[in-house]
């Protein structure tokens, strides 16, 4: 299934447990916006991320979040990110290791530049056997400019599509209502 999702509109995606989103944007500003509405149904919140973690903390409301960093410096959160294993050991801990749980990897794109994309597609099959069993939320930002059409569609077979609408489709999607001055968005469509 296919989704629209309207910037600043987090409630016209209905989210469920043991599903993963595939957010198609070229900045991950609906995923996290997703993202922060799962988090505040009470799941604790896993950020997997190419930003540097002081810069994303100080843009998002991400302070309870466990947030790992993917760069080749060595330190505490941070995972370099041609350790795919390594990766997928923390997110199944984190997982594991609470009852509700959401996860974001911002930085797919970085991943599949680095390690191949066969690679990748298995790492994000085994990354949704995992979300499926234990009723977990996953959502991964992806610019489709970054893939090839197949690759894009591969990702697509196995997930929830999300396509936000950008500010000009906002604007058309507008409709005047009965009550003056009040206006109603149209939120969700297919793509």
């Amino acid at each position: 299934m296919t989704s629209s999702l309207a910037p600043g509109v987090t409630s016209s995606v209905d989210v469920r447990p043991g599903n993963v989103y595939l957010v198609e944007e070229r900045r991950p500003k609906a995923s996290y916006e997703l993202f922060e509405h799962v988090l505040s149904t009470g799941s604790a919140g896993l950020v997997i991320t190419r930003d540097f973690p002081k810069k994303l903390l100080t843009e998002k409301e991400l302070d309870t979040c466990k947030i790992v960093w993917l760069t080749n410096l060595v330190g505490e959160g941070r995972v370099n990110p041609t350790a795919i294993g390594i990766l997928m050991s923390q997110v199944r801990a984190f997982i594991e290791s609470q009852k509700h749980t959401a996860v974001v990897i911002d930085g797919l794109e970085y991943l599949v530049s680095l390690n191949t994309y066969d690679r990748m597609l298995q790492f994000m099959h085994q990354l949704r056997d995992l979300v499926v069993t234990n009723d977990c939320v996953l959502i991964v930002p992806v610019d489709p400019r970054t893939m090839s059409e197949r690759e894009i569609a591969l990702l697509e077979r196995s997930m929830e599509v999300i396509v936000p609408r950008t500010e000009q489709e906002l604007g058309e999607a507008q409709m005047i209502s009965s009550t003056p001055g009040e206006i109603r968005l149209m939120d969700i469509e297919p793509r």
